[in-house]
């Protein structure tokens, strides 16, 4: 099987680091940053300085291998403590990722003109079991850098979590998902040629 299509886009944990003299302008961004944010009324969800935070959110995504995922809880919520906001933006983030995975396997299959395989009723089935899959599998590479938080008005807590994947071992999570998704899905399996061979196209433009 062409399952070998799935290289989505993705990122994973920010890692403790202090200041390096090669890294100043990530230092001052971080510290720009921080102080914009302060200034906004967020707090650290930890014990680190919030420019320690970014900047090490910000070395990490300085590999090209690694992705950044940002899911943010504000508005109208039932979020009452730190640790709510916490497990909100987590399950955000799942959700955004499994999204976006199952958006760009849609979009490349379906914007192949003539390909003949859109429109069926078993179409949507696929992508939504995919995108299922991907939020199971992705689960344990989707890591938190993370997460700030400020009380509102209401007497609620808004929370934004920072997460990093790495796109490698993400890229294993999707490829599961995917030959899972197709062993479920009469689409799939009737059109499994067409689907690895156009998205893999995808990935070589």
């Amino acid at each position: 099987l062409l399952l070998l299509v799935m290289a989505l886009f993705v990122a994973s944990v920010a890692v403790v680091a202090q200041p390096k003299t090669s890294e100043k302008a990530l230092w001052k961004q971080a510290k720009k940053q921080a102080k914009t944010m302060s200034k906004e009324g967020w707090k650290v969800d930890g014990s680190q300085p919030m420019e320690n935070c970014l900047y090490n959110h910000l070395v990490k995504l300085s590999d090209p291998n690694y992705q950044e995922v940002v899911a943010t809880v504000s508005g109208s919520t039932t979020v009452k403590t730190v640790n709510q906001g916490k497990q909100w933006a987590r399950n955000m983030a799942n959700q955004s990722y499994a999204k976006d995975a199952s958006t760009v396997v849609k979009g490349r299959i379906t914007g192949e003109s003539g390909a003949g395989i859109d429109g069926a009723p078993s179409v949507d089935n696929f992508y939504e079991a995919y995108e299922a899959l991907v939020y199971k599998s992705i689960q344990g590479e989707l890591k938190m850098s993370f997460g700030v938080y400020r009380e509102t008005k209401e007497g609620t807590i808004e929370y934004i979590g920072y997460y990093t994947v790495n796109e490698e071992e993400a890229s294993k999570a999707r490829i599961k998902a995917m030959q899972n998704a197709m062993k479920e899905s009469e689409f799939a399996r009737k059109h499994a040629e067409e689907i690895g061979k156009f998205v893999q196209a995808g990935f070589n433009e």
